[in-house]
């Protein structure tokens, strides 16, 4: 069994969907019969089997036999969705108890909701449950797992097509629309740009350095769903926290990639509670702030591999050697000498790739850029 499956039945939420599943069994019989044809209705659609006229002629009939049928039809596809929305899922934006709670409580409010219309025939609660309780499920959802994700899954993944346009007016664009996505996720907050980006010092390799102040109460909220937040701009490949502010209670540093971004351009967010917004050295060296949890030797090696690039791109090649002999260190190999620069970049990717098999896109990456960059042309040159 998947591990975002057992996760499904683990955190309880199995059990709750079992729960309405079965309550929304003890509608009368023409009205379950109504819900089901408008399902069957509407996979038949999809196959192509039915017509849009047609399709629309079930509907007509169901909803003249029982008017709320649709709203059943829409909250069983949504309990059958959401097992299959968690395996999908990047895992980091699954396993936190913000997101399972959230959930937990969009199910729990339709199911006392359906069980009270059952033991007062109040049409209300009806209402309640199939309106307001679905539009509180998928906003739950939504805010849990993101607006868009590319999944776990790369065969379903277009091409691998490295992203080469470096336009700054580009990367001003997108950063523009991140600070806004994170300031409208949490009411109060304050987002800004850090680093060289920050201080106007960037080349077109600089990545992207936000830090992001957040009310106190909100830091939890906003430290586990930063991944849906981010995915408002587009979809989020990665979410990786920084081990040393890991379990920080006021504090996490997150690396993110981004789909359609090219690689020089990972997200890296300083999220901070406002009560420590001004302290830069805040839980750094703390052991209780450290948690190594899915901190990825090869993913981090892999990130040497695109800084060296970055380095031998600005003529630093001393730079670009050592963290190719860090990164193959982290991964427990020796590069040996050095010979050609992208063969050993491209290399190391490789290596990491085999180590942990959901780099093998990115290390595809690696090699088209590292060709491109260190190839085509000589380090340095524009």
């Amino acid at each position: 069994m998947l591990r975002d499956q057992d996760e499904f039945h683990e955190s309880g939420l199995a059990a709750q969907v079992d729960n309405i599943r079965n309550t929304i069994e003890r509608f009368d019989e023409a009205t379950l019969a109504a819900a089901y044809s408008i399902r069957d209705a509407e996979m038949r659609l999809v196959e192509g089997t039915l017509t849009q006229a047609e399709a629309e002629a079930v509907w007509d009939a169901a909803c003249a036999v029982a008017p709320h049928a649709p709203g059943i039809t829409a909250m069983l596809s949504s309990l059958e969705g959401l097992p299959v929305q968690m395996q999908t899922a990047l895992p980091e934006l699954v396993v936190n108890d913000t997101n399972i709670g959230r959930i937990t409580g969009a199910l729990r409010f339709i199911d006392n909701e359906l069980n009270s219309y059952f033991a007062d025939s109040d049409a209300a609660h009806l209402t309640n449950a199939l309106d307001i309780g679905l539009q509180n499920l998928h906003q739950a959802l939504r805010r849990s797992f993101g607006y868009w994700q590319m999944g776990q899954d790369p065969a379903r993944w277009p091409p691998v097509v490295a992203d080469l346009d470096l336009r700054p007016e580009r990367r001003d664009k997108l950063t523009g629309k991140l600070l806004a996505a994170l300031q409208g996720w949490i009411p109060g907050s304050v987002a800004q740009l850090r680093g060289s980006l920050g201080t106007g010092t960037a080349d077109k390799y600089s990545d992207i350095d936000i830090c992001w102040v957040v009310p106190d109460q909100d830091f939890t909220e906003a430290a586990d769903t930063l991944g849906a937040a981010l995915s408002q701009c587009t979809a989020v490949l990665a979410l990786r926290a920084d081990p040393e502010f890991a379990r920080s209670a006021m504090r996490r540093v997150v690396f993110a990639r981004l789909h359609g971004m090219p690689l020089f351009w990972r997200v890296d967010i300083d999220i901070r509670a406002s009560s420590v917004a001004a302290d830069d050295l805040h839980d750094a060296g703390n052991p209780d702030a450290r948690h190594e949890a899915g901190w990825s030797a090869p993913a981090s090696a892999i990130e040497n591999a695109i800084a060296a690039i970055k380095a031998a791109a600005r003529g630093q090649t001393d730079a670009a050697d050592g963290l190719l002999g860090r990164g193959f260190k982290r991964i427990g190999l020796d590069p040996g000498p050095i010979v050609d620069l992208a063969d050993a970049i491209s290399s190391l990717a490789d290596a990491c790739a085999a180590q942990e098999p959901h780099l093998t896109r990115m290390a595809a990456e690696v090699h088209q850029v590292a060709d491109h960059l260190l190839r085509s042309t000589r380090p340095g040159d524009n």
